[in-house]
């Protein structure tokens, strides 16, 4: 029989600023930690890191300081929330030598400071900002310039779905050791998903077709749409197929010529799943090779965010840039001379322009992987 002990409790310090929040929560299950299966509270069976982890939330807004509190705690984290935007960073991440891990969320206003704190992290220590705000409040090169910025989450008001809290999550249970959200992950739950290897042009012509025929027969989408996801799964696997691999010496094998026919070897074959919910569909493409850099993300953002994006001047470059332009959400995740896992995910339904706040995209690059159990591959 399974035995549970499940203690729960949720404190507040009283203090005006900041709040501290810290969940009591002990869940345990005897007979699988006999079997060896681990720690069962994340859903994988993965075993989170020991270190203690605290998360500093920064947001103007009380009730949303609070919400997004909640769900950190839930992640496994002390949190402590504040909301004055100019709150001095570096001060609290020095100000407990127990904590191995320092997680700073902020709304778009805090961005600077944040930014300005994570410049000197206490020696030894972990410590990751992540920005959210709405269309166009956050500068996302700028800020993957700066020292821990591992993701800009893009706030989409008037979605219906928690977007924001989802990925948000996904991302301190990474920190904490667990992977990053699969394709699935990214769509409603029951959505299926589908794989190939694909490992010549030939291939990747007949993923592209699938796709939109997917849409135009099945999904009843407009052309729009269907053309803007041709181009986001051309790029992508193309981008996987011609400058992804290297040679022992690490020269590109292929880069030069990005319309020759090639035929991949077994092992350097470029995997190729997607799904649907309906609402969005999720694409991803993963290469053996990781050598996808921080900078490259950079360069991409600074031309999508210029309109300077050509696809028929080629180049990963480009390709990375008009995904990062079309898709609402684009997750990078790089084992550095292993493998890159690019997922991109595109409204099927774009809402119509409204007043208000421009719905923001997100940008997802925490290149820590050395940090993570890998349960994907």
């Amino acid at each position: 029989m399974w035995s549970w002990a499940f203690v729960q409790g949720l404190q507040s310090d009283c203090g005006k600023d900041p709040t501290c929040y810290q969940l009591g929560n002990q869940l345990v299950n005897e007979r699988a930690i006999a079997m060896g299966h681990g720690h069962l509270g994340t859903g994988t069976g993965t075993k989170p890191r020991a270190e203690r982890a605290v998360a500093v939330v920064v947001e103007r807004n009380r009730s949303t300081g609070k919400r997004l509190a909640r769900l950190l705690v839930s992640a496994g984290y002390t949190v402590k929330t504040y909301e004055d935007e100019t709150t001095a960073i570096a001060p609290i991440l020095h100000s407990d030598p127990q904590v191995g891990l320092w997680l700073v969320v902020g709304e778009a206003a805090a961005a600077g400071a944040i930014a300005e704190g994570l410049k000197t992290p206490p020696a030894g220590k972990r410590c990751i900002g992540v920005i959210y705000g709405a269309g166009d409040e956050v500068d996302a090169a700028a800020m993957f310039e700066q020292t821990g910025i591992v993701a800009v989450l893009g706030v989409r008001p008037g979605s219906g779905r928690p977007d924001l809290e989802s990925e948000l999550l996904s991302i301190a249970a990474f920190l904490r050791g667990q992977p990053l959200l699969p394709v699935q992950g990214f769509l409603l739950w029951g959505a299926q998903a589908f794989s190939a290897s694909i490992t010549n042009i030939g291939g990747r012509d007949a993923a592209e077709s699938r796709l939109v025929k997917l849409c135009a027969e099945h999904l009843n989408i407009s052309r729009r749409v269907a053309d803007s996801l041709a181009e986001v799964v051309h790029e992508l696997l193309t981008n996987a197929m011609y400058d992804a691999p290297v040679d022992a010496q690490g020269r590109t094998r292929y880069a030069h010529d990005r319309t020759a026919a090639i035929e991949l070897p077994a092992e350097d074959k470029v995997i190729f799943r997607y799904g649907t919910d309906g609402m969005r569909l999720a694409v991803e493409v993963v290469d053996r090779f990781g050598r996808l850099k921080r900078s490259d993300l950079v360069r991409s953002l600074r031309r999508a965010a210029s309109g300077q994006v050509n696809r028929g001047q080629g180049g990963a470059g480009i390709g990375l840039s008009l995904v990062c332009r079309t898709c609402p959400l684009v997750q990078v995740d790089v084992e550095p001379g292993c493998r890159t896992r690019l997922t991109a995910v595109i409204d099927l339904e774009p809402g119509r322009a409204t007043e208000g706040a421009k719905p923001g995209r997100s940008i997802i690059f925490p290149d820590l992987t050395a940090h993570a159990v890998r349960l994907d591959s």
